[in-house]
This record gives structure tokens, C-alpha cells and sequence, in this order.
């Protein structure tokens, strides 16, 4: 958080090779792309950015960062001509540089910074491989961070529940709680840590411990430590803690930060994925950002609140992102109770071989994205490529390697390899080298017209003590026709499949919006398009949207005879339905908790019309 945060929204902007005066630039806000602004649709080459501003004279004794969410794809940094630092060959993870050095007190300084949108061999995504938009720019905020003269880095929280039950959910209880972080600034000084952890989050005031830490040398940290009274978080009800941090150097305060977490379990079992101590078999959408034309990715939190909820209110609450999203982003997850993967955008044929400069962008990818994003519960795993030549011993090797050193970097979330090969050879493909295999099943359109249920039986047989997860299937206009009728179908077939597979622990269809790419085969500019969502690019929700929120309820509702009766599902999705109400006209009804296969019977009071009846989880959202 800092001692003072200060977002920097109005900028100077010019294309081409060389900034021009600022004065002679347009002015532009950030978030900001070029990729959305008419004339320059398809233009991809470097853009560059000023902002001039008067330091603080309070700020003498202080330390400066400036803080870029992201820039894509590659960023260079300049103060008063001075070069501050450049972030290469990574797009869409975040980025800080210290300013303290190069600032002019008394008069205006200037920030310059260069974006390059250029295809190129040295990033990932890899060249053209990716299927999304190239917008170049200062896609997502920047901000200036002032601090004293030590600040904290890299916080990691321990949230770890204490599971007592065995096969089912336990939603609060005893958790493990504690915290490393690294300290910037002079060893020869005193630091110590205040903390103070809080019940809630956006001004929770309900505190649960405090504490006060004496800090070693460059580490501060609270030791593990057991607390009782913990609710857990889970998709249903995403209960949050805020824990507060006060770094003081000799008694002086340097630095605060502000950390929303929440305690929750979730692992790999066999062929189960168990969250909170129950196994859950459940169902999602993936959502591609970046497709407003009005904005393209350099979307404000309205646009993209927006499209979370129109994933939300599928009743999806599981999605994965091709690759990395905003902090804020994760923060509405947190919130909304969405559980989400989180990918390296290693997408694609090529190369054909993971060389040396694909594994050190991973790397340096890797440990940027975990660093900012470890602390949110709805991140529950960590994806390492996707579409690969997943049965090439090279690339099966590079997903063993991967997946190990994701586990170094965080040993509490599966790491997953996403595969459209192991139709081939279900015994051979590399995503059975994640925790979790998961598969982009495209049977009747890009993997041809193989048999549906012959293909899921061979991935059974040969992988009976793996989790499996569906995470992309659907219809791609205009490669494939049929029209939203066609994807609906396809949709229903498809769930019908992995609703008899057991060890099909979730599906993540693909997907909830049509989508803007560099790749598309519709429309032009910033129109150009892939045609694959059960809504459109803004989010208008077309008629299969309504069947995916009605398969993905996870319960079934029917009227006869003078009586309501609930089915709590036992297929896809399968999970306990605990404080679910229903409401009947008027009156609203606490729902009974119900596992699986349960049933409850309430009387209709002569209500014959479904849709009269509404359903809503725990936290409010609507499922019905």
C-alpha cells in the first residue's frame, strides 16, 4: 500500500519511433491502447508515453517507485532522460522501478516511457501463436509509491485450514496463519513489523489478533501460528481477512501495506479435487478479456466488472485466463467467490520445441504472476502452457520441469499443462504430468469427427487416478457453422459425456463472450473477431447462455402436483448446497442444507409457473 499511493491517469502519447515534444502529443487516459483508436486498429510497433508532475518536497527523505500494472508487450522507462528500467518480453504481469535517484526536486520532471506491440520471437505469447488481441500501450494503471526509507516486498500469507471431516465440506474451524515478506532497506537498522488481522474486508473493523514482530535483518515475519473461529473461504461463501501491516525503522513508520486473504484447501486426491475436505466435481466458462471494442485491453474496472458478472451469473465459478490478468481482477474473484487458473501464455505450435529463451521468459513470468497474485484464494492453480506438441518428448520434458519449479514457487496450488494432443495417445500426452489433466476436447469440429465417448473412455483407462478437466469445448464460427442453435447443441452433448466420467472433476466450456484476436476470421480492426461465445463482445448474452446457466445450476427445480421439489445435482456440478434460500413469489425460504442427491419438498401454494422461482447462493448472487 505505501505511505502514499498516487495514480498517474493523464498522459502525453505519440506513435512512431522517437517521443516528440509533449506538448505537440495527444492527450490520453490510462488504462490506454492504440489498438482501439481509429486508424492505427492494426498498428503494431512502438508507442510512447510522458507524464510530468513536481515531486513533494516531503518527498526528500523518502523513496519513490513507480508501479506499472502492465505494459504490453515490451516497456522501457525513462525520468529526465535518465533510463530507470526496462521489462521485456512480458505483457501482462506487473512491474515496479525506484525513482528516488533520478528525481529533480523544484521543478517538473518528466516520465518516458516506450511500449512495443511487435511481433516477436523473444516473448510470450510467442510471435503470432496466441489467439487474443495484440493491443500495444499502458494497458492496465500506473501509480507512484512512496515509502520511508524501508519498505516491505513480496508479502506471502500462510492461510492453511485445519480439515477435520473426511469427505465432506467444512466451511470454518482452526487454520494455520503467518507471513514472510522481504524488507528493502538498510540492514544496519531496527525494524520492526506491527500487525493486526482483521475479520472481513473494504474497512472490516472486526479484529481478530495483533501482533508485533521483531524483524531479522532483510525478512520480517509473523511465525506460524494456530487461531480458532475461522470461517473458510469458498466459492458459495467467500469469507475474507484483511491483515494490516505497519514496518517501522527505528520507530519511524516506512511503510504500510493492506492484504485480503482467505483461508481455503484445495488438492488433488486420486481422481479428486478436494476443496475444504469435500470432493467437488465443478463447473465453469472461460471468459476472453480485452473484447470491447471501445476499449479492447485497456479496460476500466466498470468494463470489466461488467463481464465478471455476466460469467458469474452463468452460474460458472470456475474459468481459467489464457494469460495474466490484473490484480483487481482477482479481487472481484476473491470477492465473488470465482475459482480461477492462471496461465503463462506459452500458447500454441510454436516453437515447436520449448528452446532456452521460452524457459527463462516462464521462469521470469512465473515468479512475477505468483509474487503478485499468491495471496488470493481464488487462484487455485497455476497453468504452464497450453496447445503445445503435448506428446513431443521435448515438450514433455519442458511440462515435467515447469510444473516442479511451480511447485518451488508455490507448493500449495496444483500446476496444470491445458493439451489438444492426447487424443493421439491418451497414455502418452504430457498434461498427465500436471496435477490436474486438463484437455481442450474439440471432437466434431478442430479434432474431426471422432467417436465422443470412445475418445473419454481411452483417457480413462489410461489415466484411472487423475483428475481430469475439460477446459475448452464449444463451436468457432465462422471456421464451423450451425450458429448459436449449433452451439447450444454442442454444449448439451458435450456436458451430457462428462457427466458420466467420475474422474471428470470439472469443465470449463469456451466460451462466455465472442472475442477479438489478431487471428480472427470475422470483422475488421479492432472488429475482428472469433465468434465462439454464448454472448457476444460486450456481453449480450445470446439463447445458449441460458442453457449453460441452467445446466450449471447446481440445483434442479421442478413443480407438479401441488409441490416444489429441489435436487441437489450429483454429476457436473457436484457439491454440498449449504445456505441456499429460495423465494416463491413473495415469500422467501431458508433452504435445508443438501449433499448430493438430496432432495427437498416444499409445498407450491399453487404456484404452477417455474419461473416464478428464484434460487440464490449464500452471498446473494441468483442461481435460478
Amino acid at each position: 500500500m505505501a505511505l502514499e499511493r498516487i495514480s498517474l491517469n493523464n498522459w502525453k502519447f505519440n506513435l512512431g519511433e522517437e517521443m516528440i515534444c509533449p506538448e505537440q502529443a495527444a492527450e490520453v487516459s490510462v488504462p490506454h491502447t492504440w489498438n482501439v483508436e481509429e486508424g492505427t486498429e492494426d498498428y503494431w510497433g512502438t508507442g510512447w508515453y510522458g507524464y510530468t508532475f513536481i515531486p513533494e518536497e516531503d518527498w526528500k527523505n523518502k523513496r519513490v517507485q513507480i508501479l506499472f500494472h502492465a505494459v504490453y508487450h515490451d516497456a522501457c522507462v525513462w525520468l529526465n532522460g535518465e533510463e530507470v528500467v526496462c521489462h521485456q518480453n512480458s505483457g501482462y504481469t506487473p512491474f515496479a522501478a525506484e525513482l528516488t535517484d533520478y528525481l529533480k526536486f523544484g521543478e517538473e520532471n518528466l516520465l518516458s516511457v516506450k511500449a512495443d506491440n511487435r511481433f516477436s520471437p523473444d516473448m510470450l505469447p510467442y510471435e503470432r501463436s496466441f489467439d487474443w488481441a495484440n493491443d500495444g500501450g499502458l494497458i492496465r494503471p500506473v501509480e507512484l509509491l512512496v515509502t520511508g526509507g524501508s519498505f516491505l516486498t513480496t508479502p506471502q500469507v500462510t492461510a492453511r485450514p485445519v480439515i477435520t471431516v473426511s469427505d465432506g465440506r467444512q466451511d470454518g474451524g482452526s487454520a494455520v496463519f503467518g507471513l514472510k515478506a522481504g524488507i528493502n532497506g538498510s540492514t544496519s537498522e531496527q525494524h520492526t513489523l506491527e500487525w493486526k488481522l482483521y475479520e472481513g474486508c473494504d474497512g472490516a473493523e472486526t479484529l481478530k489478533t495483533e501482533g508485533c514482530e521483531v524483524c531479522r535483518g532483510s525478512q520480517a515475519e509473523i511465525s506460524g501460528r494456530l487461531l480458532d473461529s475461522i470461517r473458510f473461504w469458498h466459492f458459495d461463501s467467500p469469507s475474507l481477512y484483511t491483515l494490516k501491516l505497519v514496518l517501522k525503522a527505528e520507530g519511524t513508520v516506512t511503510d504500510r501495506q493492506s492484504i485480503v486473504f482467505g483461508f481455503r484447501d484445495i488438492h488433488v486426491r486420486g481422481s479428486q479435487i478436494i476443496l475444504n475436505g469435500e470432493p467437488v466435481r465443478l463447473t465453469g466458462t472461460e471468459w476472453m478479456p480485452g473484447s470491447d471494442p471501445e476499449c479492447g485491453m485497456a479496460e476500466s474496472k466498470e468494463a470489466l466488472e461488467k463481464m465478471l458478472l455476466c460469467l458469474k451469473e452463468s452460474n460458472s465459478i470456475l474459468t481459467r485466463f489464457h494469460w495474466q490478468q490484473d490484480d483487481w481482477v482477482y479481487d472481484w474473484c476473491d470477492r465473488h467467490g470465482m475459482l480461477v487458473q492462471e496461465e503463462v501464455p506459452f500458447w500454441g505450435a510454436t516453437p515447436s520445441v520449448a528452446g532456452e529463451q521460452q524457459w527463462k521468459i516462464f521462469k521470469e513470468q512465473l515468479q512475477e504472476m505468483v509474487s503478485a497474485h499468491r495471496n488470493h484464494p481464488s487462484v487455485f492453480a497455476w497453468g504452464v502452457g497450453n496447445e503445445l506438441d503435448g506428446q513431443a518428448e521435448e515438450t514433455i520434458q519442458y511440462i515435467k520441469d515447469a510444473v516442479a519449479y511451480t511447485h518451488r514457487m508455490d507448493p500449495d496450488r496444483p500446476a496444470n499443462y491445458v493439451s489438444n494432443s492426447i487424443f493421439k495417445d491418451p497414455a502418452l500426452d504430457g498434461t498427465a504430468h500436471g496435477d490436474i489433466m486438463m484437455v481442450n476436447d474439440y471432437i466434431g469440429t478442430w479434432h474431426g469427427y471422432l467417436d465422443q465417448y470412445g475418445e473419454w473412455d481411452r483417457i480413462a483407462a489410461a489415466n484411472p487416478d487423475k483428475p481430469v478437466i475439460p477446459s475448452e469445448f464449444g463451436l468457432c464460427e465462422p471456421a464451423f457453422s450451425g450458429g448459436d442453435k449449433r452451439r447450444e447443441e454442442i454444449f448439451l452433448e458435450k456436458l451430457k459425456c462428462y457427466r458420466s466420467y467420475p474422474n471428470i472433476a470439472g469443465t470449463i466450456y469456451f466460451c462466455l463472450n465472442d472475442y477479438r484476436t489478431q487471428m480472427g476470421e470475422d470483422g475488421e480492426g479492432k472488429w475482428k473477431k472469433r465468434v465462439h461465445g454464448s454472448a457476444g463482445l460486450k456481453g449480450e448474452a445470446k439463447p445458449s447462455y441460458y442453457a449453460v446457466q441452467r445446466e450449471y445450476a447446481p440445483v434442479e427445480v421442478s413443480v407438479q402436483e401441488g409441490e416444489i421439489t429441489l435436487t441437489c445435482r450429483d454429476t457436473l456440478p457436484c457439491y454440498e448446497v449449504k445456505g441456499y434460500r429460495m423465494r416463491i413469489g413473495t415469500e422467501m425460504l431458508d433452504i435445508p442444507d443438501l449433499k448430493p442427491g438430496d432432495r427437498w419438498c416444499v409445498p407450491s401454494k399453487g404456484i404452477g409457473a417455474e419461473e416464478r422461482i428464484e434460487i440464490f447462493r449464500p452471498n446473494g448472487e441468483r442461481v435460478k
